[in-house]
């Protein structure tokens, strides 16, 4: 069996998430919007899910907006509480899920700019501070842990200098940081945060968008037609994975510190060894970072041909460039960052899970080892 080193991408389902949604999928069935006793054991399921979430990020469960993932909970943040000709401000280095809904604002007359990052992939406070005193921006929107680099941003203080302005929404995009760093939405003070279940060994096809509905009213539904979720988001619940995102959030709440610790010596110990090998540079290592993720860059070693080459000898990382009809573009979060579009191409992004073994990263070096070996000595010696 390969060794999966791609937790950012996805995680593997928790055994004890998938015990408590098995009833949910083998024998509880009705609609949990009926009046009659199995709608209503159906509700309850989904209201106790609801809690653990609210629980996971110190918010009001009645805040929490059930939605089909990270994804759709991000489009909904953008186009559903913003109104036609709004100011927009996100970061270079955001989600695909906010840049591409951010781009489609615009053709309803919005407006969006976007922070800059520094070399090592951190907003820059100072620019940002420029901007959004110069826009008095709608909505700002600014990711809380980079899904590439893993580097930390400065949410809490972009959040801040965005509430100066009185009518200016705050959203966080936390798929990457929850169940791998403390995550509160009061601290942070964002109106609004996305939130994914299969980041956090929960099962695909259930996240949520939180909004502090208190303060912050949809402009415009994105699915209609039922009044599930308060009106915000229409369609029969999916029972059994909405409660597995509970029980994934129960967990990522209660075993937090350990896990955390756990990682932060796996990527330790990987980025030692790592170090061994000529050349080698790691991007946004002089910075926070979420404890599991190591994002780096080999000379000369194209990042998708290593990642072939790795596949094929049974370890799956992740490739930091993005294929478009057939052309290898470089990472958008490294070219923001400055590096050099050689080094960008190579780049290559080892995450972390509890379940990996420092046995499995010794494997993987030696593999990694062998691999440059066989590049022509040419190569090698201009690396070194």
């Amino acid at each position: 069996m390969a060794v999966y080193f791609d937790h950012n991408a996805s995680t593997p389902l928790h055994p004890e998430v998938l015990e408590e949604m098995l009833p949910f999928m083998q024998r509880a069935h009705g609609n949990a919007s009926s009046l009659h006793q199995s709608g209503r054991f159906l509700r309850s399921a989904i209201e106790t899910a609801r809690q653990r979430v609210a629980e996971l990020v110190n918010c009001s469960q009645q805040d929490v907006i059930f939605t089909s993932g990270g994804t759709e909970a991000n489009n909904l943040a953008i186009k559903g509480f913003v109104a036609p000709g709004s100011r927009l401000l996100s970061s270079q280095i955001e989600h695909a899920s906010v840049l591409e809904p951010l781009q489609q604002m615009q053709t309803s007359g919005c407006s969006t700019h976007l922070f800059t990052v520094n070399r090592q992939g951190v907003t820059e406070l100072e620019a940002a501070e420029s901007l959004i005193q110069q826009h008095q921006p709608d909505l700002i929107s600014l990711q809380l842990a980079n899904n590439e680099t893993g580097v930390v941003q400065p949410v809490q203080q972009i959040a801040r200098l965005g509430h100066r302005h009185p009518t200016t929404l705050v959203h966080t995009d936390a798929t990457q940081a929850v169940a791998k760093m403390a995550v509160d939405m009061e601290q942070l003070d964002v109106d609004m945060m996305t939130l994914s279940g299969h980041k956090m060994q929960g099962p695909q096809g259930a996240g949520a968008l939180i909004v502090r509905r208190s303060t912050t009213k949809i402009k415009n539904v994105l699915i209609s037609g039922g009044l599930q979720e308060s009106s915000c988001r229409a369609g029969t619940e999916n029972v059994a994975t909405l409660v597995g995102f509970g029980k994934a959030a129960q967990l990522a709440r209660i075993n937090l510190l350990e896990r955390q610790a756990t990682l932060l010596e796996l990527r330790r110990y990987f980025e030692q060894q790592l170090a061994g090998i000529s050349g080698v540079q790691l991007f946004g290592d002089q910075v926070e970072r979420l404890p599991n993720t190591s994002f780096f860059s080999i000379p000369f070693y194209h990042g998708e041909t290593l990642l072939m080459q790795l596949d094929k000898a049974g370890f799956e990382l992740a490739s930091g460039s993005a294929c478009h009809s057939e052309v290898t573009l470089p990472s958008h979060v490294l070219a923001a960052m400055g590096i050099d579009e050689d080094l960008a191409l190579n780049a290559v992004r080892v995450s972390f899970g509890v379940d990996n073994t420092c046995q499995q990263i010794d494997t993987l070096i030696e593999t990694l080892n062998h691999l440059i070996n066989q590049l022509p000595a040419v190569m090698r010696q201009a690396a070194g």
